[in-house]
């Protein structure tokens, strides 16, 4: 099965991999295709994987269609960190409510 999302991949200067699916919101009937992206905010998110395939085989969803990937870390990459931070840091606070 797959769902199409946009998702991204990415390396982290510390040398761990990570990847995030941006959050979306519906904007008509088809819920696969008609939608709108939010890229400063992940819905799901995985970080601290040893390689660009471990971070891939993190998601355990349907197939999100392709990736986004980046080989070296850069500016953008910074913000993707800071996005997956603010996303996990989001996450474990709901838990100890």
């Amino acid at each position: 099965m797959s769902l199409n999302r946009e998702n991204v991949v990415w390396p982290s200067r510390n040398g761990t991999w990570s990847r995030g699916f941006f959050d979306h919101y519906h904007t008509g009937d088809d819920p696969e295709w008609d939608v709108e992206y939010d890229y400063d905010t992940f819905t799901w998110c995985s970080t601290g994987h040893p390689t660009m395939e471990a971070a891939c085989a993190a998601w355990r969803g349907p197939n999100p269609g392709g990736i986004t990937s980046y080989e070296t870390p850069n500016v953008e990459t910074d913000r993707l960190d800071a996005m997956a931070e603010k996303y996990l840091s989001a996450r474990s606070q709901a838990k100890q409510r």
